[in-house]
């Protein structure tokens, strides 16, 4: 939530409204998240079903959140020390960054300081395509506000808000599809796929 708190005071939205719709937003949220895991269950049933393979979804990315979850609540640590050591000189390394950012990094050259929650997630998601993602998006973002940052401090918040949202929405209307037995594995083609074998 204080990300999106953010995201709204640099898009000049007030601290009310802000509050408000996120009241409104939990609220529908609640039932929306019922309703879309048993969406998602129904399209995936490996979801529910550790013993289905699951191949819909990135499953390095679940095993690894799973680990974290055993590593927080199993009584003896399931990872090996040198793991355990290296997180905390990483947690240590990411938090002296930030004083040592604002304090004794001259302010021009401070956006060359390492992002540590970018560095987090290439821990976290190892598809490729979400770091390529990151790249290319940052790119333009900086070339976009160093050419026009009016329409920048305008529109590229909101855009790369859309492009997320609808990456979601995406996913959502897949699952859908699933459901009804209409999707790619009943009716997709191989075009533009290796070989002409549907690659979806």
């Amino acid at each position: 939530m204080v990300g999106d708190l953010k995201t709204g005071h640099l898009l000049g939205a007030s601290p009310a409204s802000q509050f408000w719709a996120q009241v409104a937003g939990s609220f529908l949220g609640i039932w929306l998240s019922v309703i879309l895991f048993v969406l998602f269950a129904s399209a995936y049933p490996c979801i529910t079903d550790l013993s289905i393979e699951c191949t819909a979804f990135g499953m390095p990315a679940v095993s690894a959140w799973r680990s974290v979850t055993e590593a927080v609540t199993r009584p003896e640590l399931p990872i090996p020390p040198s793991s355990a050591k290296t997180a905390i000189v990483l947690g240590i390394a990411a938090a002296l960054t930030v004083p040592i950012k604002h304090l004794l990094v001259p302010e021009e050259y401070r956006s060359w300081v390492p992002n540590w929650s970018g560095i987090g997630l290439g821990f976290v998601v190892p598809q490729a395509y979400y770091p390529i993602a990151m790249v290319i998006g940052a790119h333009v973002a900086h070339y976009w506000e160093g050419r026009s940052s009016a329409s920048w401090e305008i529109w590229g918040y909101s855009l790369s808000a859309g492009l997320i949202a609808g990456e979601g929405i995406g996913g959502m209307l897949t699952a859908i599809l699933v459901v009804l037995g209409i999707d790619g594995q009943a009716l997709g083609t191989g075009i533009g796929c290796p070989r002409g074998v549907y690659c979806g």
